[in-house]
């Protein structure tokens, strides 16, 4: 059982309050909206990565209220809030997206974000909490590698959702009554085979002769699937109708951007490969399913999976000629 205590609690943002990263966040805001903008992005990142949050920044405007929240941390920190301890955000967010979600909840003293010079993040964030409050002087709650910084020089450790590894870094740094730990509702690898919905892949046993080419389909059905995920976002999470493990914050949505190019880009490369006709048709597909995937989703699934499904035999048939 976590205590209150009169020392301020320090929160992190992305992967800790929320179960997702603002940065991506924009990314996937952009690519529905303005697309083009991502082609800046390595530009942006060239020059800095606190650079290139504040300039993708002034192309997205985030809704704190419908981003998903880590509800476990979430409620004991509205807990200790109440209780009268001081919370700070402290986050390598661009400082005016922490601000915007900072006021959303209201119970936030101070906010310390990044800027267009400053990634606070790592050994930064640690510096200017130890300048605020000195060692042992506050509790800090994080989710990954780079928070080992804070937790080296912080009094308590609250390890929220950790990446591989972390649990353990931080159980080396404190003793079992300074660390407390927050699991994750879903396991990642469950979450990963529910965002490929192998229940599409079933469709290309239909029609498809030959092992190869069920495989890349099916990878090519689920790189779709997820491509309307990224686009799907907000939609998903305010209708609240068929929402996704993406949107839902149980996978982070670099881990979409990843599938989604690799699984879309090698099946299309082999299509093309094999004859023009084949990798013909599945271009046209594309923006095909993306507008069938994107009307089906307000409706009730077995008829939205009706849909995709006829689409997909479709597709598969011209593949037969």
């Amino acid at each position: 059982m976590l205590l209150a205590s009169s020392r301020p609690l320090v929160l992190d943002l992305d992967g800790t309050l929320l179960r997702t990263d603002t940065f991506h966040e924009m990314m996937a805001q952009v690519l529905r909206k303005k697309p083009w903008v991502l082609f800046f992005l390595p530009f942006w990142l060239w020059k800095s990565r606190a650079y290139a949050k504040i300039r993708l920044a002034e192309y997205a405007a985030l809704d704190p209220a419908s981003l998903p929240y880590n509800p476990t941390l979430l409620a004991f920190a509205k807990k200790e809030a109440q209780s009268g301890r001081p919370l700070l955000l402290a986050t390598g967010t661009n400082q005016r997206v922490a601000e915007s979600i900072a006021s959303h909840f209201g119970f936030f003293q101070e906010v310390i974000g990044s800027d267009s010079k400053t990634n606070m993040t790592g050994l930064k964030k640690q510096q200017a909490l130890l300048a605020r409050f000195g060692a042992q002087g506050f509790d800090y709650a994080g989710d990954s590698p780079i928070d080992a910084h804070i937790w080296q020089v912080c009094a308590k450790a609250l390890v929220v959702h950790p990446k591989r590894g972390v649990l353990k870094a931080a159980a080396n740094l404190k003793d079992p009554t300074n660390l407390h730990y927050f699991p994750r509702e879903k396991k990642r690898p469950w979450a990963l085979l529910q965002a490929l919905r192998p229940l599409s892949w079933s469709f290309s046993l239909w029609l498809f002769p030959s092992w190869p080419l069920i495989i890349f389909w099916s990878a090519f059905t689920s790189g779709l699937l997820i491509t309307g995920d990224l686009l799907n976002l907000h939609r998903a999470r305010v209708s609240k109708s068929h929402s996704s493990q993406f949107a839902e914050g149980h996978l982070h949505l670099i881990t979409a951007f990843l599938l989604s190019a690799l699984l879309l880009s090698c099946p299309l490369l082999v299509f093309m490969l094999r004859a023009p006709w084949e990798g013909f048709v599945a271009l046209v597909y594309i923006p095909f399913f993306m507008v069938t995937d994107r009307l089906t989703r307000p409706i009730h699934s077995g008829v939205r999976w009706t849909i995709l499904g006829l689409s997909q035999l479709l597709a598969l048939s011209l593949f037969a000629i």
